[in-house]
C-alpha cells in the first residue's frame, strides 16, 4: 500500500510539473503572438505611412514641374531672340554661348515634360487617343526626325518594316514618344560607324490576340546581365557618364515601360556586353 501511495505522489508531482510547463509554454505563445501582432500593427502603419509620404514626393514633384515651365518659357524665348539678334549684333562667341544656353533650357524643358508624364502615369491620369494607325508611318516619322542626330553621331539608322502589317489601335503621339526614347538611347551608346536596326513583325499565337512585336537593335556598349532587371526603372542609369552625349535622366525607359504597358503591351530588353542591346516592346493590333 504504501508503495501505491508513493507512485500516487510521484505522478502527482511530475503532472504538476507537466501543467507548470504547459501553462509557461501558454504564455510564452501568448507573449509571442502579441508581438507578431504588434510588429504586423508597426508594419502596417511604417507602409501606410511610406504610401502618404510617397503621394506627397509625387505631388511636389507636380507641382515643381509645373512652376518650372514658365520661367523655363521665358529663357527659352530670350534666348531665340538674343540669336536671331533681335536686341543687337553679337559677336561670334556671344553666339556660342546664347546657343549653350538655348540648348540646356531645352534639355531642362525635356526633363520637366518627362517628370510631368511620368506623374501622370503613375497617378493614372494618362489618357491615350487612339485611333488604327500604320506601324510603318510611326517609325518612318521617327527614323526621319532623328536622322540629323544619327548622321552627326556618324551612326546609321536602318528600317525594315513591311508595307503589309496590320494596323495598331493607339495613341500615335505617346507610341512615337516611346519610338524616340528607345532610338535616341540606342543612339547615346552606339560608337560612331555603328548601325540601328528598327523591325516590327504581326505575332498571333494560339489563344492571344494578335499583336505587333518591335525591335530596336544596336551595336553599342550593351548592358550587363545585373543590369537587365533594373534598366525600366526610374532614375537608373547603367552606364557610367563618359561624355554629354551619354548624359540622362534615367527616366526615358520608365516612360517607355508606362506607356507600353497603358496600350496592353509589353516590353522588354535581351542585351550582350560590347556586341549591343535589343529593346522589345509589343502592341495589341487593332
Amino acid at each position: 500500500m504504501e508503495e501505491f501511495r508513493e507512485e500516487n505522489r510521484r505522478l502527482q508531482s511530475e503532472r504538476d510539473l507537466l501543467l507548470r510547463r504547459l501553462a509557461q509554454v501558454q504564455e510564452d505563445f501568448a507573449h509571442s503572438n502579441q508581438e507578431v501582432f504588434n510588429m504586423n500593427e508597426a508594419l502596417v502603419q511604417a507602409n501606410a505611412r511610406l504610401s502618404e509620404l510617397d503621394r506627397m514626393k509625387d505631388i511636389f514633384l507636380s507641382m515643381i514641374t509645373h512652376e518650372l515651365r514658365t520661367p523655363l518659357t521665358v529663357i527659352s524665348g530670350t534666348a531665340e531672340m538674343l540669336e536671331a539678334e533681335v536686341y543687337g549684333a553679337l559677336t561670334e562667341n556671344q553666339k556660342d554661348r546664347v546657343r549653350q544656353i538655348f540648348d540646356q533650357a531645352a534639355r531642362l524643358r525635356q526633363l520637366v515634360n518627362d517628370l510631368l508624364d511620368l506623374s501622370k502615369m503613375e497617378a493614372g491620369m494618362m489618357q491615350l487617343r487612339r485611333e488604327p494607325l500604320d506601324p510603318r508611318s510611326l517609325v518612318d516619322a521617327v527614323t526621319w526626325q532623328l536622322s540629323t542626330i544619327a548622321e552627326s553621331a556618324g551612326v546609321e539608322l536602318r528600317s525594315r518594316i513591311s508595307h503589309s502589317l496590320p494596323e495598331i489601335n493607339c495613341d500615335g503621339q505617346r507610341i512615337e514618344q516611346v519610338l524616340t526614347n528607345l532610338m535616341s538611347n540606342a543612339l547615346k551608346f552606339t560608337p560612331r560607324a555603328g548601325h540601328i536596326t528598327i523591325t516590327a513583325e504581326a505575332r498571333h499565337d494560339e489563344g492571344r490576340p494578335a499583336e505587333i512585336i518591335f525591335c530596336i537593335a544596336d551595336t553599342g556598349l550593351g548592358i550587363a546581365p545585373e543590369a537587365l532587371d533594373l534598366i525600366f526603372n526610374k532614375f537608373v542609369q547603367v552606364h557610367p557618364h563618359k561624355d554629354d552625349r551619354t548624359k540622362g535622366t534615367g527616366l526615358g525607359l520608365a516612360i517607355v515601360k508606362h506607356l507600353v504597358e497603358l496600350h496592353g503591351g509589353q516590353v522588354w530588353v535581351e542585351s550582350e556586353m560590347g556586341v549591343g542591346s535589343r529593346f522589345y516592346f509589343s502592341l495589341p493590333v487593332s
